[in-house]
């Protein structure tokens, strides 16, 4: 133990803690809304509000260049201000009822801006607090080599402190950054913002936008767990609601149709329960890409989310990697509710502490992701067979109709279109058989625990009508030659000479489906003469 020194805590320490913490300046956003999540809290606690009435409002000025955040929560006393906005990583706040509770993420913006001003008010008094910190005089002291500091004489300098009056009956919080630098402009995308907090901060869902809302809350009342925190948060005059939606549009591709969601719980070896989880239930027929903003399966506590996207793919592995494969949180959409108090957001809020509860909850998550991943894989199965199937039938088709209108060129086309229809419906077959295995075990599964998997809707998407007759059921009768003769019967020698050029070009330029669809033009055009 020490006893003769005291220890001393550097200027850089200030550096570490604002803008040395993270990679992403948008974090800003997520630390500032949950500071405000608590104060609200606390509010409701204390009897001044009720929790609907809880309000956060985000403005991002770009001409002026200020981003502000105000809530109506609880306030500080002015006699506790220099207290709770000069100390750092002193926080009075409790780490199992508070969403904050390190005392750091105020400090954040100062390497964004000029100034980072605090303003509030408690209810009763008839003044505000304001504190200032000046982030460019902060900058400056830092950057200098000969300024030698600690941490506690550097606060003193940089900050300042003044009231002013204001109605008694009110109780708010503001933060305001100031003159945010020229070379964090991304803090004032105003979409790119609504995005990210559509996805992190603890707000509702749309009922219009995602349909499956009721879905999700009829499971966490069947299964008595409470409703996840939620917040009304205004950006710049519009209420922020989850980005989920149905279908999910990704921009420049094809619109994903949301099939259905499923939700579990999650739990240990004892049935202790360590959180919950939803996901969508699309066709999963790829991994989704990164303009969809929306992917990834999202870990929250307190109904923030933990981290970025890929944090369940990211995240410190010490021994233990989640996933089978790297690219399968890529294939879903949805989100992770971890419950266990024991859990502990480390202080850059991008994992959990690693410690026992943090394993626990891994091995958990382990054992549910691969059955996440089977679920891919069997959807890729399902897939490929269905396409087998109906491959066999579109070439059945097309082997007909050029049969019946006497668009083969010659009988060596035809005999080899006729070996390559036999293979497809060998395919097809085998395919059929793959989807009717699929079908039986998902019943027995269904059966055996008493309610649909997502491997149901997976079936359904993709099984080919039960109505219609399997391929082995239909014979393949194919005549020794077509009714309408051969093509190359109504073509003189100089015609067949440039068809026979066209089909060698063709075969030498283009993959064989494509020779395929134009040599079938040709021959349309051929048979028309």
């Amino acid at each position: 133990m020490l006893i003769d020194h005291k220890p001393i805590f550097g200027k850089n320490v200030i550096e570490t803690l604002s803008e040395g913490m993270y990679d992403n300046p948008l974090f800003l956003f997520r630390e500032y809304v949950q500071n405000s999540a608590d104060a609200i809290d606390a509010a409701v606690r204390a009897g001044l509000l009720q929790k609907d009435e809880g309000q956060i409002v985000v403005t991002i000025d770009y001409s002026q260049r200020i981003i502000t955040f105000e809530d109506n929560g609880i306030g500080i006393p002015k006699e506790q201000v220099n207290e709770m906005l000069a100390n750092v990583g002193a926080s009075h706040k409790d780490r199992i009822t508070d969403k904050g509770f390190r005392g750091i993420g105020r400090l954040g913006g100062l390497g964004y801006c000029q100034k980072v001003r605090f303003e509030t008010s408690s209810k009763g008094e008839s003044v505000t607090s304001i504190f200032e910190w000046d982030a460019r005089n902060l900058h400056e002291i830092l950057v200098d080599r000969n300024e030698r500091i600690d941490a506690s004489e550097l606060i003193k300098r940089i900050t300042s402190t003044w009231s002013k009056q204001c109605d008694k009956d009110k109780h708010f919080f503001k933060m305001s950054l100031i003159n945010i630098n020229p070379q964090s402009d991304e803090l004032l995308d105003v979409e790119e913002v609504r995005k990210y907090l559509a996805m992190v901060a603890p707000v509702p869902f749309s009922y219009e936008r995602f349909r499956f809302v009721e879905d999700i809350e009829s499971f966490l009342k069947e299964n008595q767990i409470e409703l996840p925190d939620e917040y009304r948060i205004c950006l710049n005059g519009d209420e922020i609601n989850k980005g989920y939606e149905t279908p999910l549009k990704i921009e420049g591709k094809k619109d994903i149709e949301i099939h259905d969601v499923y939700c579990k719980t999650l739990t240990d070896p004892n049935g202790r329960l360590l959180g919950w989880y939803w996901f969508c239930v699309s066709a999963f027929d790829g991994f989704l890409p990164k303009k969809c903003w929306q992917r990834g399966l999202r870990l929250r506590k307190a109904n923030i989310q933990i981290g970025d996207a890929d944090c369940l793919t990211n995240h410190p592995k010490r021994g233990l990697a989640l996933w089978k494969d790297d690219r399968g949180n890529s294939y879903f959409i949805g989100e992770i509710h971890a419950l266990d108090e024991d859990l502990i957001p480390n202080s850059r809020r991008d994992y959990f502490n690693q410690d026992v509860a943090c394993r626990r909850f891994e091995k958990a998550l382990s054992n549910e992701f691969s059955d996440c991943w089977d679920l891919c894989r069997i959807a890729s199965d399902i897939r490929s067979a269905t396409r087998h199937v109906r491959a066999a039938e579109v070439a059945s088709d097309e082997f007909s109709k050029k049969d019946k209108d006497g668009l083969f060129y010659d009988k060596s086309e035809r005999d080899s279109e006729a070996k390559k229809l036999e293979i497809a419906r060998e395919k097809a077959v085998k395919a059929e058989r793959t989807i009717q295995k699929i079908k039986e075990k998902v019943a027995d599964q269904d059966e055996e625990s008493g309610q649909p998997s997502p491997l149901t809707t997976i079936v359904e998407i993709y099984a080919t009508d039960e109505n219609k007759k399997s391929i082995s059921e239909k014979p393949l009768t194919i005549d020794k030659s077509p009714k309408k003769g051969f093509a190359k019967a109504k073509l003189n020698r100089g015609e067949r000479r440039i068809i026979e050029i066209v089909q060698k070009v063709l075969s030498e330029n283009l993959s064989p489906s494509e020779a395929d669809a134009i040599h079938s033009e040709v021959m349309k055009r051929v048979a028309g003469k």
